[in-house]
């Protein structure tokens, strides 16, 4: 809600003003002091004109899932908001394939522990819904650097990991705005060093960044962060092999599991 209303040049009472409601309530609502309701939802979908996204009402959705069954990271419904309407993506991923490009059986396979079957149900619905910003007409450009252990790490046993690196092919080679990478185990860069990271680019040419971690997951929007992430990402991206070749890498690992 902060991102749209700030790239819509409105003050939280202007806003508040717009909708009939107080601006207590919308700091409330953006500082997650409060959960929005549906007709909150659909009311900013129509206001910010979402369209087909309805961005407003599937955050509802998610944070209604994620909180009936389990805590999000810190941070976490707010980036998957911002992820939908972003014009573009920069993803590293040091550990597992991300959420954009799993594949039910990984997603199971990595969201499984400890995770009640109903709730675990839950979390990969949500995570296969996210997806659908691949296939939009108007959807961002995507570029994903994975370092090479996330193709060895066997989440979910052989026939997972087959089925999984299957669809990274298919991706690489049917996605004109997705882009994948690999950053082969011959690099080291400081860049690539300290856990995943996500660059966001938004309309008007904002950009934030996320950083989920073991201790710290939150959406960052001080200037100085952002730029240290875009130089990050920009390492990690020189370092990595080019998309033929990382290709050629994603199909030689899918032969081991085959």
């Amino acid at each position: 809600m902060r991102a749209h209303r700030e790239a819509a040049g409105l003050s939280r009472p202007q806003l508040a003003e717009a909708l009939g409601c107080k601006a207590g309530w919308i700091e409330k609502l953006e500082t997650a002091q409060k959960p929005p309701s549906e007709a909150t939802a659909d009311d900013m979908d129509v206001f910010f004109d979402t369209g087909r996204a309805r961005t407003f009402w599937t955050m509802w959705r998610e944070i209604k899932r994620e909180g009936k069954h389990l805590a999000a990271p810190p941070g976490f419904n707010r980036y998957v908001e911002i992820e939908a309407k972003s014009e573009a993506l920069r993803e590293f991923e040091a550990q597992v394939v991300p959420g954009l490009l799993q594949t039910p059986a990984y997603a199971r396979a990595v969201t499984s522990a400890g995770q009640h079957p109903d709730a675990l149900e839950d979390r990969v619905a949500s995570r296969m819904e996210r997806q659908a910003v691949l296939k939009r007409d108007d959807g961002p450009r995507i570029w994903f650097v994975l370092d090479e252990a996330v193709l060895w790490r066997p989440v979910g046993g052989p026939e997972v990991m087959r089925e999984q690196l299957e669809r990274l092919v298919e991706i690489t080679t049917t996605s004109p705005r997705v882009e994948i990478r690999v950053l082969p185990f011959s690099s080291v860069t400081y860049a690539g060093l300290d856990g995943s990271f996500t660059v966001m680019s938004l309309p008007g040419g904002v950009d934030l960044a996320y950083h989920e971690g073991p201790e710290i997951s939150q959406v960052i929007e001080d200037g100085a962060k952002i730029a240290e992430y875009r130089v990050r990402f920009d390492l990690v991206m020189g370092e990595a092999l080019r998309t033929e070749e990382s290709l050629a890498m994603i199909r030689k690992i899918l032969e081991e599991y085959t």
